[in-house]
C-alpha cells in the first residue's frame, strides 16, 4: 500500500481533514482501486488515534470511494464496466431536473451569478493545466448547478455520485486533455439556453455534456484508468 503521499498529522486532527487527505490519495492513484486500507496502518502513518481514522474512512464509504467487506476489511472501490454509464445516467437525470428548476426560481439571477463564477474558475483551471484542479472545478460547476436548484434531496443525490465521478474523470482527463477542448464554450451555451428559458435546448445540452462520459469504460482493476471503448469514434480518431 502506498503511504508516501500521506503526511503525519497532529493528534487533534479532525476526521474531516483525514478524509480529505485519503480522498486525494485515492483520486491521484496513491491508493489504487482494490487497495486495502487499515485503521492501524493509517493511524500510525498519520500519527493520530484510530477513532478519527475510522470516522474518516466511514465518510469515504458513504461517498462511494471505499467499501467494506465483513471480516475482510475496507478497500478502495473498483468500478465495473457497467458502473460508469450508470453513474452518468443518474447525473443526467439529476442535473436536467436541477437546470429546469433553476430557470423558474425567483432568485435565478443569483443562481446565474454563481454559475458564471464556477465557469470562470473552470476556465482558469484549464488554463493552468493542473488536471486535479480541472477535475475539481469541472465537478464544482455541476455541483453549483444542482445546489442552485434549491432542493436538498437533489443535492444529496448528486453528492452520492460526486466522488465516483471524480474517480472516473481524474484518470481520463490526465491521459486525454483533448476532452477539454470546447468544454467552457459548451457550458456557456448551456447557461445561455437557461437564461433564455429554452427548456428543450437546455435539456439537449445537458444530454450532450454527458454523451462522452457515458461512453467511458473504467478499468480500475487493470491500471486505474478510464478509457473510451475501442469502437467509439473518438477512440479511433
Amino acid at each position: 500500500m502506498a503511504f508516501d503521499s500521506i503526511q503525519s498529522l497532529s493528534l487533534s486532527t479532525a476526521p474531516a481533514r483525514i478524509a480529505d487527505m485519503l480522498r486525494s490519495a485515492i483520486l491521484d492513484g496513491s491508493f489504487p482501486p482494490g487497495a486495502q486500507l487499515t485503521e492501524s496502518q493509517l493511524a500510525e502513518r498519520l500519527n493520530v488515534s484510530r477513532g478519527p481514522v475510522r470516522e474518516a474512512m466511514q465518510r469515504l464509504v458513504q461517498e462511494g470511494l471505499l467499501w467494506t467487506k465483513p471480516h475482510h476489511g475496507t478497500f478502495v472501490v473498483e468500478l465495473g464496466t457497467s458502473d460508469v454509464p450508470d453513474i452518468y445516467l443518474a447525473r443526467r437525470a439529476i442535473e436536467g431536473t436541477a437546470a429546469i428548476r433553476v430557470m423558474s426560481r425567483p432568485k435565478k439571477a443569483q443562481a446565474f451569478k454563481a454559475l458564471d463564477a464556477a465557469l470562470a474558475e473552470l476556465k482558469r483551471a484549464i488554463g493552468d493545466g493542473d488536471w486535479r484542479e480541472i477535475v475539481a472545478a469541472e465537478l464544482n460547476f455541476h455541483e453549483v448547478l444542482v445546489s442552485e436548484a434549491g432542493s436538498e434531496r437533489l443535492s444529496r443525490m448528486f453528492r452520492t455520485l460526486s466522488a465516483e465521478s471524480q474517480l472516473c474523470m481524474a484518470a481520463y482527463i490526465e491521459d486525454h486533455p483533448e476532452w477539454l477542448k470546447g468544454l467552457v464554450s459548451e457550458y456557456k451555451a448551456l447557461l445561455a439556453a437557461m437564461r433564455r428559458g429554452d427548456k428543450a435546448d437546455t435539456l439537449e445540452r445537458i444530454d450532450r455534456s454527458f454523451e462522452l462520459d457515458e461512453s467511458l469504460t473504467y478499468y480500475g482493476n487493470v491500471d486505474s484508468h478510464v478509457r473510451q471503448p475501442e469502437s467509439s469514434p473518438a477512440a479511433k480518431a
